[in-house]
């Protein structure tokens, strides 16, 4: 009977220590020269954060800059180093965001449009009941939050200079410009030299071939579905980070798989897998005049088609770089963001 006893304590002792060393696994410490599958998650987190970095699994100079500007802002020593600490502040920082109660807003509402229980809500905010009251500010967990991660239209790529090669010729092949590569690269000057493996900011959708604005943009566009806006067109703070991101369109939460409307008539420019923005439509109006449509579940629009307004053009979901089922919005004149509310009636 001793003897079954001491086996069990043993196996008991076993587990615990197997449960310890797991959670002590999860966070193995990350530098430059590293790669595998938690590097590539780690890069995850940055771009979910707004740093463009490349998402390939391998730690590389670019990773450990974002590390360090992200380790600065957190008040943690700036090695470039991911230890356990770092990690978890990471972590921190894209698993949930801050709302302000608003006139008419209850908790059974708020779980409702964000996709999260009651009770989540409540856990996470300490609330004793189901009262709020209007400004509060409420914590909402990121389990299924309707809105996006900041991103743009651009994808870092490496490239290695070839003779003839100038950052203005370049600059022109990736429709980009001449000051983002330096940027990116840190480049006090614009000399290249054959050979050198440089970061090029690729363009992701091509807007070269739509037409060009000529005359005043009419307020005659229909609103692709309806929901509420999670997050509206301009700059707004991470609520971590205090960090400022430009936000070129609305986000729309609504239920995964609702309908979305083409705004305006127009011809499909693209429909397919944009990166970060998911499964994406983009229509051009002509004018200048170009909206788009991501994160959707299911495309039901063909690049070339020519769609009416009001069509049907996908399904709302929640693909790409999205914290929830919502429609990121956009509308381009000449290939700028302007505010969709001043096109919307």
């Amino acid at each position: 009977m001793k003897y079954n006893k001491l086996i069990i304590i043993m196996v008991l002792v076993i587990l615990l220590f197997s449960s310890i060393t797991s959670v002590e696994a999860s966070y193995r410490v990350l530098q430059q020269g590293m790669e595998g599958r938690d590097v590539r998650e780690l890069q995850e987190n940055l771009v979910m954060l707004g740093y463009r970095i490349i998402i390939d699994g391998n730690f590389g100079p670019a990773t450990k800059m974002a590390i360090i500007e992200f380790q600065k802002k957190s008040k943690l020593p700036s090695d470039g180093v991911v230890g356990e600490q770092t990690w978890e502040i990471l972590k921190d920082a894209i698993s949930f965001d801050k709302y302000k109660v608003r006139f008419g807003d209850t908790l059974s509402q708020l779980a409702h449009t964000y996709d999260v229980p009651v009770i989540v809500i409540k856990e996470a905010n300490k609330l004793n009941s189901d009262t709020i009251r209007i400004n509060q500010e409420l914590i909402i967990p990121k389990t299924a939050l309707g809105g996006g991660i900041d991103t743009d239209f651009y994808e870092v790529v490496s490239y290695k200079v070839r003779r003839g090669d100038t950052l203005d010729k370049l600059a022109s092949k990736f429709h980009t410009t001449i000051r983002s590569i330096k940027q990116v690269n840190n480049f006090e000057t614009s000399y290249i030299r054959e050979g050198q493996v440089i970061k090029v900011p690729k363009l992701i959708i091509d807007f070269s071939n739509t037409s060009k604005n000529k005359t005043a943009v009419k307020k005659d566009f229909i609103w692709p579905l309806k929901g509420r806006i999670s997050s509206g067109y301009g700059w707004r703070v991470h609520p971590i980070l205090n960090k400022k991101h430009f936000h070129g369109g609305l986000d729309i939460a609504v239920r995964s798989g609702t309908s979305v409307k083409a705004a305006k008539a127009g011809k499909v420019l693209g429909s397919g897998w944009v990166s970060g923005f998911g499964k994406t439509v983009t229509i051009d109006h002509g004018n200048g005049v170009v909206t788009l449509y991501a994160h959707n579940s299911q495309l039901l629009a063909k690049q070339g088609q020519r769609v009416s307004q009001g069509q049907i053009i996908a399904k709302s979901g929640s693909t790409g770089r999205s914290t929830g089922p919502h429609l990121d919005f956009r509308i381009f004149i000449d290939n700028k963001t302007v505010n969709p509310l001043k096109y919307l009636n």
